[in-house]
This record gives structure tokens, C-alpha cells and sequence, in this order.
């Protein structure tokens, strides 16, 4: 998550914290006022109720499925210094698009 991101969800964390006997609404539309849209608002507060901490955690993050380590090893050993071995063939093999082998063969 971007630091922006981290930084509204602190802010927003806080105030609702301080102001808490005014409710939701008052702090979603204190937030709504500096430009944050309503959905994400209520989003953080769900967050808050739910006791869950205003950073992210590391290791949150998406789960990857078509490249886990393994296979990007896997990836690179077969482009290690070889050639006639070309990005499409590559992308057939392990399922995903050309651009996405052209990201992760650097």
C-alpha cells in the first residue's frame, strides 16, 4: 500500500478514535470534505472495528499464482545465457502473457 494510503488510514484512525461519540457519519464527512471517497472511508472504519491495525502488515500482500519463487528460479535458468529460447514459447509454457515473462526475466 502507498505511504498516502497508510497515512489517510492513520489519520483516519485517530480521528474517529477522538471523536468517536459524534459517529461515522461525522468522520466520514469530516474525510469526504479533504477529497476521500465515501466507499474507502467506511472501509477504514470497518477496519478499525474490527481491531485490525492502520499499517500494513507485511506479507499481506496478494499471493502469487502463476509465478511463485520456484518457478521464477525456474524462469531464469531457462533463459540463463541461451539463446532460441524466445519469450513466447516462455509465456505458453508457463501459462501467463509475453509481457508478463518480458517483466519477470529481467
Amino acid at each position: 500500500m502507498a505511504p498516502k494510503e497508510d497515512d489517510l488510514k492513520s489519520r483516519v484512525y485517530k480521528f474517529y478514535s477522538d471523536h468517536q461519540e459524534s459517529g461515522k457519519q461525522f468522520t466520514a464527512k469530516h474525510f469526504m470534505d479533504e477529497g476521500a471517497s465515501k466507499s474507502t472511508i467506511y472501509d477504514i472504519l470497518k477496519r478499525y472495528e474490527d481491531n485490525l491495525p492502520a499499517e500494513r502488515q507485511p506479507g499481506s500482500a496478494r499471493i502469487a499464482k502463476i509465478f511463485t519463487p520456484k518457478k521464477v528460479e525456474q524462469l531464469k535458468k531457462d533463459f540463463d545465457h541461451k539463446d532460441g529460447f524466445s519469450q513466447r514459447p516462455a509465456a505458453k509454457k508457463y501459462g501467463c502473457s509475453q509481457q508478463m515473462i518480458s517483466h519477470m526475466h529481467m
